[in-house]
């Protein structure tokens, strides 16, 4: 069978997930604590993680600020939004 190779899109978003779920088991942070940090229920932050392409640019600032990520981590997701959401 042939590979199916993931689009850019598809790449970075994986990459994105990853990066929150990992800095958000380090600090042992809930959905609820980053629902109340992002200004929406923990049900939709949990949705919005396993999609985050579905994040608003001001919410993605304020995941990246609570989840301390660094500065290589924020310009990595933040080409995918240089020609328009993903």
């Amino acid at each position: 069978m042939p590979v199916i190779k993931k689009s850019d899109e598809e790449r970075c978003c994986a990459l994105l997930k990853g990066n929150i779920r990992k800095r958000m088991e380090a600090d042992q942070v809930t959905d609820k604590q980053m629902g109340t940090v992002t200004g929406m229920h923990p049900a939709t932050f949990a949705q919005k993680k396993n999609h985050p392409e579905r994040f608003t640019y001001p919410e993605l600032m304020q995941v990246f600020r609570r989840l301390h990520f660094p500065d290589s981590e924020i310009l990595e997701a933040l080409k995918c939004w240089e020609g328009g959401r993903p």
